[in-house]
């Protein structure tokens, strides 16, 4: 069995709050929003959309999973090669693990939380942190630079979505440290072996993906593509495609797609265009997908994430460094939360922690 060489640091009580709500009013859900040029996480209140706290976890934080108890979060730092684990009651970091591989990007939890997936972009593998043993148990070995990686709802699969050099050269990677070869597929993992069972043919180099709430369909940003496409989860292959309805002038702005969600309810798809400042939405009910809206956001648009009654989307502006907050009905942006000057907001999740209380009573 493959054991990594971690160190574990205890943290019981080092996350660092800039703000602090009272005991009494601790927020029922929780945004929380990773900041990729600092060191640190912005904590903000769902109900008020009012940031609660600045949590430091490490440097150049870039994944984000929490499991279905949503009792901690794990984040990955891709500055430091690290992975943080933080009590989601009480937003206090419990645990670092160094000496993960190089430049973990982003990360996937298992729902009962045993293991978290991260993608490790210098290294070309994936590997499997088991979160009893406190160990590394697995390294899967891709084509290409992985990056993303979405999990079945029943746990049962990993997707692991490796991007790759583009149009850069060989010996320009070779000189970054990063591996050189190209990929365009999906790799599908058995979560009970932490091996590669299959892959999912693309057009192009996957980006971010997300998986609808049964689990039989991927949405995938791909290279080339303002739209995404559509995987057939049981088939394995790509079933259709979506692209945005954009103007002549919208067209001809240099942009790409990086960003996708699907809303709790699995009707729709909302992908993000990055140069143009976009929120793209699909209904997916019937393929093709149907374009039926879009949103304007901030700058640069780069993540996105839904309050679990899909009632509002968060949309990270990487560029501005604020956070969109979108009526999901109304289609229309409600406010825009500043989260400081240089930190580059990206990757996002909800959490609704536990009432650790109620469950004492």
């Amino acid at each position: 069995m493959l054991r990594a060489n971690l160190v574990l640091i205890l943290l019981a009580t080092s996350g660092v709050a800039t703000q602090r709500t009272s005991s009494s009013a601790v927020p029922k859900s929780k945004l929380y929003v990773l900041n990729s040029l600092a060191d640190d996480m912005t904590v903000i209140d769902v109900e008020t959309d009012q940031i609660v706290r600045t949590v430091k976890v490490g440097k150049e934080p870039h994944g984000i999973a929490s499991p279905a108890a949503q009792d901690v979060l794990y984040v990955s730092n891709e500055g430091e090669d690290s992975l943080t684990v933080v009590d989601t009651a009480t937003d206090e970091v419990k645990a670092k693990y160094t000496g993960l591989g190089k430049r973990p990007n982003e990360i996937e939890v298992t729902p009962d939380g045993r293991y978290v997936y991260v993608s490790v972009v210098a290294d070309g593998k994936y590997e499997v942190f088991d979160t009893v043993k406190k160990s590394i148990v697995a390294r899967l070995d891709t084509d290409g630079m992985p990056h993303n990686v979405v999990g079945s709802p029943d746990g049962r699969w990993m997707y692991l979505s490796p991007n790759d050099r583009r149009e850069r050269t060989v010996e320009y990677m070779r000189k970054q440290g990063m591996p050189t070869s190209l990929n365009k597929k999906i790799y599908v993992v058995d979560t009970r072996t932490h091996s590669i069972v299959g892959t999912v043919p693309l057009p192009n180099a996957p980006r971010p993906t997300a998986i609808s709430p049964d689990g039989r369909r991927l949405y995938v940003n791909v290279d080339g593509l303002l739209g995404f496409v559509v995987v057939d989860t049981e088939q394995r292959r790509v079933i259709s495609e979506a692209q945005y309805q954009l103007s002549e002038a919208e067209r001809r702005v240099e942009t790409r797609s990086h960003g996708i969600g699907v809303t709790p309810d699995g009707k729709e798809v909302w992908s993000l265009d990055r140069g143009n400042g976009l929120a793209h939405i699909f209904d997916v009910r019937r393929l093709p997908p149907r374009q039926v809206g879009r949103v304007a956001v901030g700058k640069a648009p780069y993540w996105l994430t839904f309050t679990p009654d899909g009632k509002t989307i968060y949309v990270s502006n990487s560029q501005e460094d604020t956070i969109s907050v979108i009526d999901v009905r109304k289609r229309a942006e409600k406010t825009r939360i500043f989260v400081g000057k240089g930190k580059r907001p990206i990757r996002s999740l909800v959490v609704a922690p536990p009432d650790r209380r109620a469950a004492s009573r």
